[in-house]
């Protein structure tokens, strides 16, 4: 039995990855102004890309730079023989007082938090901005600050310390009730990374001063019963429990009543 050969121009007639060649081929050659165009369109798009990732890393790492101040100045020493430069007498920032040290601060916080926007630097430029403009007595400032930082979005623990501190904040203010609600609602959440002690004892600090000696003696036995026995807070919560117990005025039984 004979055996069948094809040709060379036999096979390749019926190669069909040599016919998608051929028709891509024949694809470039009929559209190559359209593709050149499109190449060009990738190519700026790709150089745009990089340059706003420059520009965003550059803005990033200077708004790092000026959280990383703020921080340094808020916590800065106080020194009469402070300079105009608080760095003049060293690596460690030196202020002349409390108040131009939180204005210097300030300053800083407000340009990160204004850089990073939002997100977690931008929290917690935000919330210790609020922290600053409380020592600077701009309650306003320091209120819409703290209530971004709560309410916002990012880091959780910053969210919460913010909460903390707009209570103490919205006490000041008379607004007894509604740092009442912030505090109650931190110690029952299950999600918040801060001491319940911290928190139960500023809750029971603001219940007494609104006359609710009894209410807060309750959120102090609640938060010790539900902390460690030999806990950082374990005697200060008894001790403040049994400073309140002493105020508390003790109903007499009826006569023949159990």
């Amino acid at each position: 039995m004979g055996t069948t050969k094809l040709t060379r121009k036999e096979i390749l007639s019926d190669d069909p990855v040599r016919e998608n060649i051929i028709r891509f081929v024949g694809f470039l050659q009929a559209n190559r102004a359209k593709i050149g165009v499109a190449v060009i369109v990738v190519i700026v798009l790709a150089l745009g890309y990089w340059a706003l990732s420059a520009y965003l890393d550059t803005r990033a790492n200077a708004a790092g730079a000026m959280l990383g101040r703020g921080m340094a100045f808020f916590s800065a020493t106080i020194s009469p023989d402070a300079k105009d430069d608080p760095y003049a007498k060293g690596d460690k920032p030196l202020f002349e007082n409390d108040e131009d040290k939180y204005k210097a601060a300030e300053k800083e916080f407000s340009a990160a938090a204004e850089s990073f926007g939002a997100g977690e630097a931008g929290k917690t430029a935000r919330y210790y901005l609020g922290l600053t403009q409380l020592h600077l007595g701009k309650n306003e400032e320091s209120k819409k600050n703290l209530e971004s930082a709560a309410f916002g979005s990012g880091n959780r623990t910053v969210g919460f310390l913010a909460k903390k501190a707009l209570a103490g904040l919205y006490a000041d203010s008379g607004n007894e009730k509604g740092a009442e609600d912030l505090l109650r609602g931190m110690i029952k959440d299950a999600k918040c990374d801060l001491p319940k002690e911290e928190i139960g004892l500023q809750l029971a600090g603001i219940l007494n001063a609104m006359g609710k000696k009894e209410e807060a003696i309750n959120v102090l036995r609640e938060v010790s019963e539900a902390s460690p026995i030999f806990g950082v807070y374990s005697q200060q919560l008894t001790a403040e429990i049994e400073r309140l117990q002493k105020d508390v005025p003790v109903t007499e039984t009826p006569v023949g009543e159990p």
